[in-house]
């Protein structure tokens, strides 16, 4: 059961990643009393297509090896989170004030990872069922 809704979290976390890329053109072009630099920066065909990627590789890793238990997957899945999350906050300043609850930052995409990776290590560490 644990191994079901840690995929269930994983596939989650990356399906609303993935929105969150695709949505981003819209979102800069509906709000442009906010930054124009930072809204195209992820905007931008780049980075949409690179997280796109990355999240739609994660949920075939989740719905297909690490639901059947294999291990390898687990930590794909987990180096996919690393990678978006390491890009995001050596190009994005307000992910390191994602803390102060004073500032805006990040929080969606921190808490998106932070769910995808708890849906892992359930995963991970869930019983496997026989049947």
């Amino acid at each position: 059961m644990r191994v079901l809704i840690g995929v269930g979290l994983t596939v989650a976390a990356y399906l609303l990643l993935l929105y969150g890329a695709l949505a981003a053109p819209a979102y800069a072009r509906s709000h442009s009393h906010l930054d124009p630099a930072m809204l195209a920066a992820y905007s931008a065909p780049w980075p949409v297509a690179m997280t796109s990627v990355f999240a739609m590789t994660g949920v075939a890793l989740a719905l297909i090896p690490v639901r059947r238990g294999e291990k390898w997957a687990v930590w794909m899945c987990l180096s996919t989170f690393a990678i978006l999350l390491i890009v995001r906050i050596t190009t994005d300043a307000r992910c390191l004030v994602v803390l102060n609850p004073h500032q805006h930052g990040c929080h969606t995409f921190m808490l998106l990872v932070l769910v995808g990776i708890t849906g892992l290590i359930l995963s991970a560490f869930g019983k496997q069922s026989t049947g």
